[in-house]
């Protein structure tokens, strides 16, 4: 496991997101929300395997509660890991400031009690419309300064929410979502700029829902078939030039990106945990940019990048997305989906 090392923090290159821990959740997932055993099992491979990041949510049910649970039979780990939660007001447009001041205090309580902390290392507002009221921005200077929190930021779905959080210094780490079919943030030079800024970047979404592992021969809804289907064909034709799984490549390739701190990687099972922590442990490289830390790929080098990067900049994102929001069916290419 590689890992990159701030203000006294070692944070690892894969982050185990947590919301299978508190809902019944995602597209991928057959077993349902695991009991506190098999959770529990999920956050000790997560530990056993390098993992020293742990992503949750106020709005994933009990995930941390179930964390915090966990915690209390490890207490030693406590200084040892990165943990990261998110606040959401739950205010409409428009609201005071001091109303959206108080609700993230009361959110925050709630949260340091349910993980059983005393503060918060990287607190992130889950909404990023919060941004826009000076209550929200108020309280998490407030929280930052009384040490509640290491460091604040925000969770994103688009570019524009990126740059609109670089305009305030309170914020020093954001989430985003980004995989190779979907490159906006690439695209529209945010990545870079939140480099400059020498923001905290971690990454969600790597897997595209699992659309990256679906067989582009198997495919059978048409909006697929246009969308996704060319892109999947030229994913698979690189991924056999490199000699590399589609899950190594997909993975390998975000951590070439410029400054990304970490992957946020969910697993329903033990046995996931363990699959996704080693695709940490290929052979490293040093990335030219100065002041990025040494990443971690199976390539001798960065053409394959390049190349991804080319092959993948004119994939119907927008198209896929009208795919993968509809309701789920119980049959055809989205039943495949449900499966992987």
């Amino acid at each position: 496991m590689n890992y990159i090392r701030f203000d006294g923090h070692k944070v690892s290159a894969m982050s185990l997101g947590t919301v299978q821990l508190g809902l019944d959740y995602g597209i991928a997932n057959s077993e349902g929300k695991p009991d506190r055993a098999k959770s529990f099992s999920i956050l000790s491979a997560a530990i056993d395997g390098g993992v020293t990041a742990l992503d949750t949510a106020r709005a994933y049910g009990d995930s941390e509660s179930v964390i915090g649970a966990f915690l209390k039979t490890r207490p030693e780990l406590i200084e040892k890991l990165f943990i990261t939660t998110k606040l959401s007001s739950g205010l409409p447009a428009g609201s005071s400031a001091a109303d959206a001041e108080k609700a993230l205090e009361q959110s925050l309580e709630t949260s340091l009690s349910n993980l059983g902390l005393r503060k918060i290392n990287c607190l992130l507002l889950h909404n990023a419309a919060d941004m826009a009221n000076p209550g929200a921005v108020s309280a998490l200077r407030r929280f930052v300064k009384a040490g509640l929190a290491d460091m604040a930021g925000v969770s994103v779905y688009h570019p524009d929410e990126a740059d609109l959080m670089l305009t305030d210094d309170i914020y020093s780490a954001i989430q985003l979502p980004c995989n190779i079919f979907d490159l906006r943030f690439l695209k529209t030079g945010v990545l870079k700029r939140l480099q400059e800024h020498r923001i905290k970047i971690f990454i969600r979404s790597v897997f595209f829902q699992g659309l990256l592992f679906l067989d582009p021969e198997q495919i059978n809804d048409p909006d697929l078939l246009k969308y996704a289907a060319p892109g999947l064909k030229t994913l698979r034709l690189l991924c056999e030039k490199a000699g590399v799984s589609i899950g190594q490549f997909a993975l390998d390739f975000l951590r070439s990106l410029p400054g990304v701190t970490s992957l946020v990687l969910g697993a329903d099972n033990p046995e996931q945990v363990k699959e996704n922590t080693a695709y940490f442990k290929s052979p490293s490289f040093q990335s030219p940019a100065p002041g990025i830390p040494a990443l971690e790929t199976p390539f001798a080098g960065e053409k394959i990048y390049t190349e991804a990067e080319a092959a993948f900049a004119e994939v119907d994102y927008a198209g896929i997305m009208s795919v993968l929001s509809r309701p789920k069916k119980k049959h055809g290419t989205l039943r495949q989906l449900q499966k992987l």
